[in-house]
């Protein structure tokens, strides 16, 4: 085999040199919104302390939501005019809406800040750099986009525990906390706008391997499809496929981060230590870390699909199990099960929409995947403390596993609409 005809010939220093910007802004977006547990009972007895918890979740909920919600915009302007000016503003943006945040007092304050421009301007970083991954890399495309994503978890695990550190210092407090976050981000985020470059047109057309391995529908669309971008975008937001996985990840998500945000109150409820309880989260990150890249290299060679429907499987079983952790053993290896199979969904969903989309429709098809877990992923917050404080555990459990499960079918309905054979690669 001559090495022009090797995929992995399309990791150059380039490629890598996106991977890691992109990395590195998941690093200071999606991690850093893992912290906001943190965030949440700081805020509870100090600033916010005449405001009910739930009032103070909306902080946290409209940030998720506008992170997902400006996918599927910043995904189409990313497949027009590219992502370099997007991650500009993004970047300064959220070192802004951080240092705007160490001098809030007032709850509205807090939503403008951490809420509405945090949220954009994290959205605006965030789903461009991804998509961008995924034009440098076609061949193995999956493991690439985990690589990315793990960044997400890497954050998740940092995060939490130097915020907490930072806030417990008496010499520093909250305001400086927030400015030091900032100035930490600043250097990630020059890093990933420096690479937030298109590649050339001569580089973007379809590894001839990985055309082999597409769909008849995906074929078909390649063929067919018209050469105006609105005719591409609409060929692609027809199709079933694409249809069906936004629909499970809409599902998906009401259930899927209810771990991460109530691991830590289930186990103090269990009376487990606090140290114990707060490191969970950590672990749960920890063990995604690793789920974010080792499914999407396998996905590469057993197909994306069939991986992402394998993991959403596992979550929805592994959330059913929840309450029967009773032991400091049984808490951490639920945990690491946990963060590592969630972790595959998070990473495969991105590569599954990319292979449903053109070279030209990428950012659309990765921002409208994402963008269809807003409301769901903004949900799941205040669902999941109703459930908790009116029924307990267990439904939150129970809620859990049944979303994920069934968004685990819709998986499925979504795979068989590109190739009903089992034991297809898809």
């Amino acid at each position: 085999m001559s090495p022009k005809d090797n995929p992995p010939t399309e990791y150059t220093h380039r490629a890598w040199f996106v991977i890691f910007g992109a990395f590195a802004c998941a690093f200071c977006t999606v991690g850093f919104m893992n912290s906001f547990g943190i965030f949440q009972e700081y805020y509870a007895k100090n600033q916010l302390s005449s405001s009910s918890t739930s009032t103070i979740a909306w902080i946290g909920a409209i940030a998720i939501f506008l992170l997902f919600a400006i996918s599927a915009g910043a995904g189409a302007i990313l497949d027009i005019f590219g992502p370099t000016l997007m991650v500009y503003v993004g970047s300064f943006g959220c070192v802004f809406a951080l240092m705007m945040t160490s001098l809030c007092q007032e709850f509205y304050q807090f939503l403008l800040a951490q809420g509405v421009v945090l949220g954009i301007s994290m959205g605006l970083t965030t789903w461009p750099m991804l998509a961008l991954v995924g034009q440098y890399i076609k061949a193995k495309r999956a493991a690439a986009m985990g690589i990315v994503m793990a960044g997400s978890s890497l954050g998740g695990v940092i995060w939490p525990i130097a915020i907490d550190r930072l806030l417990d210092d008496p010499n520093i407090g909250f305001p400086w906390t927030m400015r030091i976050v900032g100035f930490i981000m600043i250097p990630c985020f020059i890093f990933s706008c420096a690479v937030a470059k298109s590649p050339k047109k001569a580089t973007i057309n379809v590894d001839s391997r990985d055309s082999n391995r597409a769909t008849d529908e995906n074929t078909t669309a390649q063929k067919e499809t018209p050469q105006s971008h609105k005719a591409e975008a609409l060929a692609l937001w027809r199709k079933p496929s694409l249809q069906l996985l936004c629909l499970a990840m809409f599902i998906t998500y009401f259930g899927m981060f209810a771990p991460f945000f109530y691991t830590t109150s289930y186990a103090v409820e269990k009376g487990f230590s606090t140290s114990l309880a707060f490191y969970t989260v950590s672990i749960v990150n920890g063990a995604s870390f690793f789920g974010r890249v080792l499914p999407g290299i396998i996905a590469d060679k057993y197909g994306k699909f069939n991986c992402c429907i394998i993991a959403t499987m596992i979550s929805g079983i592994v959330a059913f199990c929840w309450t029967k952790v009773t032991s400091v053993a049984g808490l951490v290896i639920w945990s690491a099960a946990y963060g590592f199979s969630s972790g595959g969904i998070l990473s495969l969903q991105q590569a599954c929409a990319a292979q449903l989309a053109t070279s030209t429709t990428l950012g659309l098809a990765i921002g409208s995947v994402s963008g269809s877990t807003a409301l769901s992923a903004m949900a799941n917050v205040p669902i999941s403390g109703a459930l908790v404080e009116r029924y307990g555990y267990f439904s939150l459990s129970m809620f859990s596993g049944v979303s994920l499960l069934l968004g685990g079918v819709l998986l499925i309905a979504a795979r068989l609409s590109q190739d009903r054979q089992l034991l297809a690669i898809v």
